[in-house]
C-alpha cells in the first residue's frame, strides 16, 4: 500500500459494499490514503475481515469513524438493516458505492437455481433497494453514487451463471437513475472494469461442486487482460473529485468487447457464432468434450 497523505480527513460519509476484500478493500484504503472521507461503512458477509480491516484503516488515519456491518446481500433483509445501521450512526451518507458482486462457476443452464437466486439479489436487487433506502440522505447532501459493473455487458452471454445479465441491469437502472437525479444535485457513475487481479476468480472455483470443473471463463485470464486492482480503485476514487457518467477500466480491452457486441447486435448469425466460441457458451461443444473424456477413459 502507498503511504497515506498527511492532509486532514475530508468531512465524507462513504458507504462500500462488498468490502472485506479484493476491489472493495483496495477502495476503502484509498479513499483513507487520500484521506476522502471522515468516516466509512463497511459491508460484507465476513465480518473478521472486516474488523482487521477497519482496525488498519484506524491505523492509517487517526480520527476516522468505522463502521462494520457483516451483512450477506443476498438475504432480503440485509438492505434495510444496512441503511437502518447507517443511519442511526451517521444520519446517512454522502456517497455509496455498489461494488458487492457475486459469480458462478457455470454456463445458466448449469447454474443451481437457488444460486442463481441469491446472485441476482447481491447483483441487482441488493443495490437497487440499498440506493432507494439511502436516497433521502443521498439527495440531502448532494452525494455520489458509484455502481461498480462490468465490461461483460459489452457482448451478451451465459458465462457466469446470470452474471452479464445482472450487470447489464445494473447498467440500464444506473443511466435511469442518473437522468432521474440529475435536477436534484446527485451525481450517478457506472464503473465498467474488465478483469481485475483479485481472488473473484478463485471465489469462484471455491463454488463448484465435488467432481465437477468451472466453467473456463472462470479461469484467471492472461495479464495483458487484466487490471491492478489497485489501478482501478485509484480511477473509481478519482471520480469523487471528478465524475464521469461511464468509466471503462482498462479501455483497451473493454472497447474492442463493446465493437463487438456492436458487430454481434448489426449480424446476428455471425455475432452467435462468434461469441459461442470466443466465450465457450455453446452446449454442444461441452457435451462433445465430455463424451470423447468419457470415450477415452472407458
Amino acid at each position: 500500500m502507498r503511504k497515506p497523505s498527511s492532509s486532514p480527513l475530508e468531512k465524507r460519509t462513504i458507504l462500500i459494499t462488498g468490502a472485506s476484500a479484493g476491489l472493495g478493500a483496495t477502495l476503502a484504503r484509498e479513499v483513507v490514503r487520500r484521506r476522502k472521507a471522515s468516516a466509512l461503512i463497511l459491508v460484507a458477509r465476513r465480518g473478521d475481515r472486516l474488523e482487521a480491516l477497519a482496525d488498519e484503516l484506524r491505523r492509517d488515519a487517526p480520527g476516522l469513524e468505522v463502521l462494520t456491518i457483516a451483512a450477506d446481500l443476498g438475504e432480503v433483509e440485509s438492505p434495510a438493516r444496512v441503511a437502518r445501521e447507517a443511519i442511526e450512526r451517521f444520519g446517512g451518507v454522502d456517497a455509496l458505492i455498489n461494488n458487492a458482486g457475486l459469480g458462478l462457476p457455470t454456463l445458466f443452464a448449469d447454474a443451481p437455481v437457488e444460486d442463481v437466486k441469491q446472485q441476482i439479489a447481491v447483483n441487482f436487487t441488493a443495490p437497487l433497494l440499498l440506493t432507494r433506502l439511502l436516497l433521502p440522505s443521498l439527495t440531502e447532501r448532494r452525494g455520489m453514487i458509484l455502481n461498480i459493473g462490468s465490461a461483460i455487458t459489452c457482448v451478451a452471454n451465459s458465462a457466469l451463471g446470470a452474471y452479464g445479465a445482472t450487470k447489464a441491469g445494473i447498467a440500464y437502472w444506473n443511466d435511469a437513475l442518473r437522468r432521474e437525479l440529475q435536477s436534484r444535485g446527485v451525481t450517478v457513475c457506472l464503473i465498467e472494469p474488465g478483469p481485475i487481479s483479485t481472488d473473484f476468480s478463485k471465489a469462484m472455483r471455491g463454488r463448484v461442486a465435488q467432481g465437477d470443473k468451472a466453467h473456463s471463463v472462470v479461469e484467471t485470464p492472461s495479464a495483458w487482460m487484466t487490471a491492478e486492482v489497485e489501478e482501478v480503485a485509484g480511477r473509481v476514487v478519482d471520480l469523487l473529485d471528478r465524475p464521469r457518467r461511464r468509466l471503462s477500466v482498462r479501455r483497451r480491452l473493454v472497447w474492442p468487447f463493446r465493437i463487438l457486441g456492436a458487430l454481434a447486435w448489426m449480424f446476428p448469425a455471425v455475432g452467435d457464432w462468434v461469441v459461442t466460441r470466443v466465450f465457450h457458451v455453446d452446449h454442444a461443444q461441452k457435451d462433445q468434450a465430455a463424451a470423447a473424456k468419457a470415450s477415452a477413459a472407458d
